[in-house]
């Protein structure tokens, strides 16, 4: 056997997960599709879905592409969805989760987050503006540059958690302290006040500087959020995660994990987009 093939890689999804209480039942993955590793394209779309009154959304969609061009190998995930509302209490009028990527003859791929956004974010009823890092992401498109620019377990991670600190990041919706709450922290996966986390060779990080009421005056009483934020009595969002590894990255423009009377965990915008060469 001789020769090499590039294996296409991209998937996505709008919208998936499970309830648990008051009742059981999948919310099966939305939009989802899948490339095939051959390249080409594919996408899929649903409209006007309704759970009982726990999430709803006007539309969703996906597409996936990859092509070959004279400057490498190409792939595109995208997962949109619009009209979003998760309870009345977290509701978007569109979110795009965007991953593309450019692959060489050799090397790590670059892959980038452009596109991605939250249009009309609002939380608890209170439009909020979420600031993406979409360019920390251009800078640094490949693995190799994006660890040893956030140097997880160096000195830079320890300079960028006092910096982070120091900003006072607030973390429960509402509430001016500065400290996660347990139940919050449990689920972040990035350790508090540091940009990203590096375990078993993928790197875990976030597209978000900050989340900020809009019209913030910039006072001590409207300190920025944090990519993770405790809703009282309703649950936890995680906002633009990102896990990175050689040759792909995962994103998840929108994790919630409720807590009461509702209990859920659901994905929103998810997209993957990666390939790699074989042998």
């Amino acid at each position: 056997m001789s020769g090499r093939m590039f294996l296409y890689h991209a998937h996505g999804l709008a919208l998936g997960g499970t309830i648990t209480q008051p009742f059981k039942a999948e919310i099966e993955s939305h939009a989802a599709t899948s490339l095939p590793i051959v390249g080409g394209f594919a996408s899929a779309k649903t409209e006007n879905y309704r759970l009982r009154d726990i999430v709803s959304y006007r539309s969703a969609q996906t597409y996936v592409s990859g092509i070959e061009t004279d400057d490498g190998r190409h792939t595109v995930a995208s997962c949109t969805i619009e009209g979003l509302n998760i309870l009345d209490v977290i509701t978007a009028d569109a979110i795009v989760g965007r991953l593309s990527s450019k692959h060489g003859d050799t090397g790590q791929p670059e892959i980038i987050t452009l596109g991605s956004s939250f249009v009309n974010l609002k939380i608890a009823g209170k439009p909020v503006e979420v600031d993406l890092d979409n360019d920390l992401f251009i800078a640094h498109p490949t693995y190799d540059k994006l660890v040893s620019h956030l140097d997880p377990q160096g000195k830079q991670a320890k300079a960028a958690a006092r910096a982070k600190s120091s900003a006072k990041f607030r973390y429960a919706w509402g509430q001016s302290n500065d400290q996660p709450p347990q139940q919050l922290e449990k689920g972040m996966l990035i350790p508090t006040g540091a940009d990203s986390h590096l375990a078993n060779g993928i790197l875990h990080t976030s597209l978000v500087k900050q989340v900020r009421p809009v019209g913030s005056n910039n006072s001590a009483q409207e300190l920025p959020y944090a990519y993770a934020i405790q809703i009282p009595h309703v649950g936890r969002v995680y906002l633009g995660e990102l896990f990175v590894s050689a040759d792909s990255k995962r994103l998840t423009m929108l994790r919630v994990e409720l807590g009461s009377p509702v209990v859920a965990s659901m994905a929103v915008a998810a997209p993957v987009g990666g390939g790699n060469w074989f042998p």
